[in-house]
């Protein structure tokens, strides 16, 4: 896909986009982040490829900031208290090109079991669109500015299944397959390394940056037309309250 094909498929995009159709789409450890029983985060950094060294921060909607530094084959853990989650995660590579982020939601249940489990949360260029399409802002913006209680309404299990579909709209869009990611965060993923071959998730993530290169596309670019989007559809349905109000 050449630089005048992807603008003129952009704006594909906002239609699509506009008409709905979400659907399925589709280390090494930290410290705990705050008091009471530890609750283990863990996933791959790649990005059609394993980001080794990447340094990973979490920042919850309780206790301090955590981080951890991922492995020769991306991956990472870290542990967070109980009562911390949801999480915004980042993770910038060790030569600083990327910053990439992902979420981990608080459990549905609320039982001790379900707190105490692992949760999944690999971080990719799909885990950015995903986090783009939540929090209607540049994802790095996100992890910086938001207040506890935006942590708390923005990374919920239903707001996640929603954003996936937009997700599965930009694959589209660059030419890409959706259909063998059907969860960004949590789907097995091993990303090809130096003693490892990469799965089909990670053949997802090789195929968009492959298409991304062709295209002369950057992740900015592709973020822009998540969150524009994800704007735009949040003024109307203020706007429609509004009226309705009044």
């Amino acid at each position: 896909m050449n630089t005048i094909g992807w603008l003129g498929a952009a704006g594909s995009l906002l239609v699509l986009m506009a008409c709905g159709g979400g659907g399925d789409l589709l280390g090494e450890s930290g410290g705990a982040g705050s008091a009471g029983p530890a609750v283990q985060i863990r996933g791959v950094v790649a990005r059609g490829g394993a980001l080794v060294e990447a340094k990973v921060t979490a920042r919850c909607a309780a206790g301090p900031a955590v981080s951890a530094i991922s492995g020769s084959s991306g991956a990472y853990a870290m542990e967070v208290g109980e009562d911390a989650l949801p999480c915004v995660l980042e993770a910038v590579s060790a030569d600083g090109a990327w910053r990439l982020h992902s979420v981990v939601p608080a459990p549905e249940e609320a039982s001790p079991s379900a707190a105490a489990r692992p949760r999944t949360a690999h971080i990719t260029p799909l885990t950015e669109l995903l986090v783009a399409q939540l929090a209607g802002v540049a994802p790095s913006s996100f992890m910086v500015k938001a207040s506890t209680r935006a942590l708390g309404a923005t990374i919920t299990p239903t707001n996640i299944t929603q954003a996936h579909g937009a997700v599965g709209r930009v694959l589209q869009l660059m030419g890409v397959n959706p259909a063998p990611i059907t969860d960004v965060l949590a789907q097995p993923l091993v990303a090809a390394s130096a003693v490892q071959r990469g799965n089909a998730h990670d053949k997802v993530l090789a195929a968009l940056a492959a298409a991304m290169e062709g295209a002369g596309a950057k992740m900015s670019d592709l973020v822009g037309l998540v969150t524009s989007r994800a704007r735009t559809l949040d003024q109307t349905s203020r706007a429609s309250a509004a009226q309705r109000s009044g």
